[in-house]
């Protein structure tokens, strides 16, 4: 008993290929890949100065000291640490803590 022919071609491409072969879909597919890259590399800056703007808005002495420290964080990642950590220092008790040793 047979049911269908063994011999099966496939002669005829899928219907998507035609789209896929098109230049206007890879340039629509290419500036959507830049504007999502775009768009990551946006927020991560965002996140990366947010030490030099919460000093700025604090007022703090050292915001020079985290504004620099967020720059040069750009290529050694532990500067970018140290500069989180003198954000959210308590810099009056820690001035307290040191002259309290010494006293």
């Amino acid at each position: 008993m047979k049911i269908h022919d063994t011999n099966l071609t496939y002669e005829n491409l899928p219907s998507v290929m035609l789209l896929l072969e098109s230049v206007a879909f890879m340039w629509v597919v290419t500036l959507i890949t830049l504007g999502i890259v775009s768009w990551v590399a946006l927020k991560l800056w965002h996140l990366h100065s947010l030490p030099k703007y919460l000093a700025k808005e604090r007022g703090m002495r050292q915001a020079k000291l985290v504004f620099w420290l967020c720059m040069l964080g750009l290529f050694w990642k532990p500067l970018w640490v140290l500069a989180v950590i003198a954000i959210v220092t308590d810099w009056d008790r820690v001035q307290e803590w040191i002259r309290g040793t010494r006293a």
